[in-house]
Parts: C-alpha cells; sequence; structure tokens
C-alpha cells in the first residue's frame, strides 16, 4: 500500500505512546481514522490532535480483551466508513513482575489484552477485510521481546512471542490475498507502558509486596535497556513514521531500532547450533 489517503485506519491503544503517534502520522497521511482505547481521556486528547489535521475520525471506548467490545468496534467502522484497509492491532500491557510473584490472575489479564486483543482484533476485522477485495493490512505491535526475553518481562515476553507465531501463520494463510500482514517490534520508545501494572478487584497491584521485595519496574528494566546496544529512546511519532514505512514496503517485520541486531543473531546462532548437533545425533 503506497497512497493512504482517504484510506480508513483502525488503531487500538490510540490513547496514548505508539498509538497516538500511529493516529498523527494516519492523520498526516489523511486517512479516515477509528481511535480504540479503554482510556477515555487519552482516547479524546488523541481525536483532538487527529481532528486538528482536517480529517474524519471517531472515538470508541473500548476493551480488546473483550470480544464483543472488538465485534461492536468493528461494526461501528464498517458503518462509519464501510472500509478498514489498516488494522492496527496496538493495545499492550508490559505487567513488568518476576514470575515468583504473578499470579493466574495477572496472567489472564495481560495475555487477554495482548495476544487475546490481537486475535479479537483479527477475528473481527478479518472477513471484511478479505470480502471487501480492496487491498488491507494488519498490523500487530508485537516487541523486540517477542525475541529477547529478559528478566521481570516473563509474561510480557511470552504474549509477544506468541503475537509473532500467531501473526506468522497469518501471513502464510493471507499469502496472495488482499490481505497483508507485518509485525512491528519497537526498542525503547517513550511512552507510559512501563506504569501498566496489574491491579487487582482491591485496586492494590498484586505484585507491591514491599519495596524490598519489589524494586521499581523502570529499574528492573534496566537491565533491558543495557543489553540494547547501540540504541537510543525514539519518539511515538518517530516510531509511527518507521512503521508506515514498513507498510509501504510490505515488510513482515518493522523494526524500529538497529541495536538489537548483536542479540537476534546470537538467537539465531543459539538455534543453528542446537540443529546442527541433533542432526548428528
Amino acid at each position: 500500500m503506497k497512497d493512504f489517503e482517504n484510506k480508513v485506519a483502525v488503531i487500538t491503544g490510540a490513547g496514548s505512546g505508539i498509538g497516538r503517534g500511529i493516529a498523527e502520522v494516519a492523520a498526516n497521511h489523511k486517512m479516515q481514522i477509528v481511535l480504540a482505547d479503554v482510556d477515555e481521556v487519552g482516547l479524546n486528547e488523541t481525536l483532538e490532535i487527529v481532528k486538528a489535521k482536517g480529517v474524519e475520525a471517531i472515538a470508541r471506548v473500548t476493551d480488546v480483551s473483550n470480544l464483543d467490545e472488538v465485534e461492536n468496534l468493528a461494526s461501528q467502522t464498517f458503518e462509519t466508513f464501510q472500509h478498514c484497509h489498516l488494522l492496527f492491532n496496538n493495545a499492550g500491557v508490559l505487567g513488568p513482575a518476576p514470575l515468583s510473584q504473578v499470579n493466574r490472575e495477572m496472567y489472564d489479564w495481560l495475555m487477554n489484552i495482548n495476544l487475546g486483543g490481537c486475535f479479537n482484533g483479527v477475528h473481527a476485522f478479518l472477513p471484511k477485510m478479505q470480502s471487501s477485495k480492496e487491498e488491507g493490512h494488519i498490523i500487530a505491535t508485537c516487541s523486540t521481546s517477542g525475541f529477547i526475553a529478559y528478566p521481570v518481562l516473563g509474561l510480557y515476553s511470552a504474549s509477544k512471542f506468541a503475537i509473532r507465531g500467531l501473526m506468522t501463520s497469518l501471513r502464510a494463510e493471507l499469502l496472495g490475498s488482499n490481505v497483508g500482514v507485518s509485525i512491528v517490534c519497537p526498542g525503547e520508545v517513550t511512552t507510559n507502558i512501563v506504569n501498566s501494572t496489574f491491579k487487582s478487584p482491591s485496586d492494590q497491584k498484586v505484585v507491591e509486596a514491599s519495596e524490598d521485595t519489589n524494586p521499581d519496574p523502570k529499574a528492573l528494566l534496566e537491565v533491558a535497556a543495557e543489553d540494547a546496544q547501540n540504541t537510543y529512546p525514539i519518539s511515538p511519532f518517530e516510531a509511527a513514521q518507521a512503521i508506515f514505512s514498513g507498510i509501504e514496503n510490505k515488510d513482515f517485520y518493522i523494526f524500529t531500532h538497529k541495536g538489537y541486531k548483536r542479540q537476534l543473531e546470537e538467537i539465531s546462532s543459539e538455534y543453528l547450533d542446537a540443529f546442527d548437533q541433533a542432526m548428528f545425533q
């Protein structure tokens, strides 16, 4: 897809961060935009930003972990704009915590948003995108953590590894069709995702036992930041620009940072070494 003008973009997690950046770039391309997020305040702020650029846009409060709500989002999209050309399954949470302090409730929360939200988006939008016969593209926000697992990001990495598998299969299934597939693998982007921690029904963070047993999530994540050699944080807008460039190029993997090349090569080397050893047994 080279010409985005007057095409329709649906963006989940649009209330802040990369989602807002995607919305801004989509507006610069004069797209018609559907914004979705659970954060109504942030969602309305993004809506004001894109409308100020003179484009048509609607905003709907949507919990992507709820299939009914995502299907309702799809219905409103097609009723309003008749099409969905770019579907950004972008909503996600980080929930940093050591696995020893994670319970099943937190597991379900994170997986239902990150992986479940991606599945729900595909389930709700893909059939009509295919039947329209117009060129379309489904983009899932993965992460370098979909390749590289770090301490305290066990659940997050598991969800992103799963998204990578889901979307890789989807790409194979849609090969030769009118719908393309990409996954976005950003490095460090200046968003507030580090604060997306689980809260129990009593509104207490499950993983906040004490300061001694639970350091600040930002401090826990320093190991991931240090591992990304030769990288630097970029803005959500810069990340979104890279994403649109990747869509234009029909890239499946869209990386926003180059500093993870060494780590990915090491992982690939481990796979190949293990395969070679197995062949000799």
